[in-house]
């Protein structure tokens, strides 16, 4: 048993994957338990499918990350169970950045094209200009996460050491 969740902490979105001999219920019960007994701090709910958690409102800010558990049986042994975990921002946030992304795409793409059709044509280079509207609505969001994962850093600790505290309570296996 180890008492450490491995988290890939290169991802935007960090994740991880843990198998226990828990069942779903025992579980979502523990969860639950140790959120009544950090009330001050974190805030969430856990079912036997899904769960999420997330800073209270009083110490929460933009950039606060929440983590969401999903409750699965093992394929390979259905005695045991698959918690898998994804720390992030809140899904209102997480659309924001991506719909940025495909809003900076679609147009980078349509004025590059009708720019550049321009430029090889010898018409003008105004619409080659515009991809800069293009450029700033997928390199702004993307420095912007990069600075939100530093502010949220110490949210995500906290949220990984009340999910650590709880599973390693528990015989985990890896």
């Amino acid at each position: 048993m180890k008492n450490e969740i491995l988290i890939n902490t290169i991802r935007t979105r960090p994740r991880f994957k843990v198998v226990s001999g828990m069942s779903a219920q025992g579980f979502s019960d523990k969860v639950n338990l140790h959120l009544k007994n950090r009330s001050r701090v974190l805030s969430g709910y856990c079912n036997t499918e899904v769960g999420r958690i997330s800073v209270i409102q009083d110490q929460d800010k933009y950039w606060a990350p929440q983590l969401e558990l999903r409750i699965e049986k093992n394929p390979d042994n259905p005695s045991q169970i698959e918690i898998r975990g994804i720390f992030g921002p809140r899904n209102s946030v997480w659309t924001l950045f991506m719909f940025s992304y495909g809003l900076g795409g679609a147009i980078l793409l349509t004025t590059g094209l009708y720019g550049w059709i321009e430029l090889a044509l010898d018409i003008g280079n105004f619409w080659v200009w515009t991809n800069l509207i293009g450029l700033i609505l997928i390199i702004g969001p993307y420095v912007s996460s990069f600075v939100g994962k530093r502010i949220a850093r110490n949210h995500v600790d906290l949220l990984r050491a009340f999910i650590e505290r709880v599973l390693v309570e528990e015989k985990v296996l890896h």
